[in-house]
């Protein structure tokens, strides 16, 4: 089986996590508060999908950029992916409402 390029891979994943949500409409968010233990930035390079066409009509692929995901890791040693603003939020030792 041939492996789709990563951004490819995530965007599929994109449309399953949002056909699953789609389906379980009744399944809602269910909050839950845990203490931060730790925090983490976790940093990669990552091509955008498509193309990009110079100002001479050249084609080339998109720039690498880095890409960033935030995590916190609660005191049962669990780790929650989360958004910059909920990161920046919190320091280690205090409360954050996740939704599970």
């Amino acid at each position: 089986m041939r492996h789709l390029p990563r951004p490819a891979r995530r965007a599929s994943l994109c449309l399953l996590a949002v056909a699953a949500v789609a389906a379980c409409g009744p399944m809602a968010c269910r909050p839950s508060t845990i203490v931060v233990a730790k925090k983490e930035v976790r940093a990669g390079p990552e091509t955008p999908p498509g193309i990009r066409i110079t100002e001479t009509g050249r084609i080339e692929e998109p720039l690498m950029v880095i890409e960033r995901d935030y995590w916190v890791q609660g005191e049962d040693g669990s780790w929650y992916p989360v958004s910059l603003k909920q990161f920046d939020s919190v320091e280690v030792g205090g409360r954050l409402e996740l939704c599970r």
